[in-house]
């Protein structure tokens, strides 16, 4: 490659980095993992700006996530009762756990998941923007349990009784409120999640120098309630956000509230109304060739105030990624999620790919 060409392409790529650094692309769009929060409206995480009026912007990504928890009943007795060896719950072991804990809420989940996202976005006007959203969704046993578990070893991390259950099996117990469901295997066949539009409005002005706006947004029951997919419900959400630039990078905070309708998915679950508070800041490395991503996300539980079980606390969250140039319009991101705290209301592995693309008027 001669030395002119090799320069331009530094030039560009220079030229590319630098427009996005001054704009900020935001923060890293995935919610909480947690198959039960999956069912409903969340927040997904963004900067306060808009799309210029005409520009349009797609985003593709898949989000794979690996979660097992136990309740403590649940964990007491797999421990100190249940015959020694690896396997699942079987009716007659679930017969014996009910018969120990009559009135005690209790539950169980292990397997993964990975969904494959959507979302289009319009700029309708230069301050109004409308995003829609879709996923579909596989689960299963996966294949990640063995290279955790080597994980933990290697550390000395406890493996939170994950050795008294199969490899990658795919199994979900519970009984909340005295009603119950088990599922023993997953669906092999992809199925829809639910759907959702927003509105997105941006202030005019910026206030000593925060970039502002708030979000209306609703979500249709499209997903499949006998896989886990979606709540069977309309769900609504109010979200504000704000940006601005602090030192080398830029710093974005979100708060949102959503209203949510219920599910027939889960026994004896009344969805409890979500609030969602995420900060994070992103900076350009010295090169200007990588943008990192930092960002916290505090959720309270949609169990919250059905059950005195762990369920029922806040989620904490805490994300690492990373976004490169891909082509003139497009980026890359790469993105790791990993629950804190709390460890019994979220997933406890997440791994994040996406490609976005913006088209038309810069």
């Amino acid at each position: 490659m001669s030395i002119r060409r090799t320069l331009l392409i530094e030039i560009l790529a220079l030229a590319l980095s630098s427009a996005l650094g001054a704009q900020g692309l935001g923060l890293v769009g995935v919610r909480s993992q947690s198959p039960f929060d999956q069912l409903f409206l969340a927040l997904t995480p963004e900067a306060a700006g808009t799309l210029p009026h005409g520009q349009v912007r797609s985003d593709i990504s898949v989000t794979w996530s690996n979660t097992f928890i136990l309740s403590k009943g649940v964990r007491n007795w797999v421990v100190n009762y249940r015959s020694p060896g690896r396997h699942g719950l079987n009716q007659t072991e679930i017969g014996r756990l009910l018969a120990l804990y009559p009135t005690t809420d209790l539950y169980m989940f292990d397997g993964e998941l990975a969904r494959f996202n959507l979302r289009v976005s319009y700029g309708l006007t230069d301050r109004l923007q409308l995003t829609l959203g879709t996923a579909v969704q596989t689960q299963g046993g996966g294949f990640a349990d063995s290279s955790i578990e080597s994980f933990h070893g290697s550390f000395r991390f406890a493996n939170a009784e994950r050795e008294y259950f199969p490899q990658n099996h795919y199994q979900l117990f519970m009984r909340l409120g005295g009603r119950q469901v088990f599922f023993d295997g997953a669906s092999a066949n992809p199925v829809l999640g639910d759907t959702t539009c927003e509105l997105k409005l941006r202030a005019r002005q910026t206030w000593h120098g925060w970039l502002s706006s708030v979000s209306v947004a609703v979500k249709a029951p499209t997903g499949s309630r006998a896989d886990l997919a979606g709540s069977g419900r309309w769900d609504a959400q109010l979200a504000g956000y704000a940006s601005r630039r602090v030192g080398p990078g830029r710093l974005h905070l979100n708060l949102a509230y959503a209203l949510l309708g219920g599910t027939d998915s889960l026994p004896g679950l009344t969805a409890n109304n979500l609030w969602t508070f995420v900060a994070g800041y992103e900076l350009w490395s010295p090169r200007r060739r990588v943008n990192w991503i930092l960002q916290a996300t505090a959720e309270t539980s949609v169990f919250r105030g059905t059950t005195p079980s762990d369920l029922a606390r806040p989620s904490y969250l805490v994300l690492g990624g990373a976004r490169v140039p891909a082509g003139r319009r497009g980026t890359l991101t790469f993105a790791l999620v990993e629950n804190v705290v709390e460890l019994d209301n979220s997933a406890d592995l997440v791994l994040h790919v996406g490609y976005s693309r913006t088209f038309g008027s810069d």
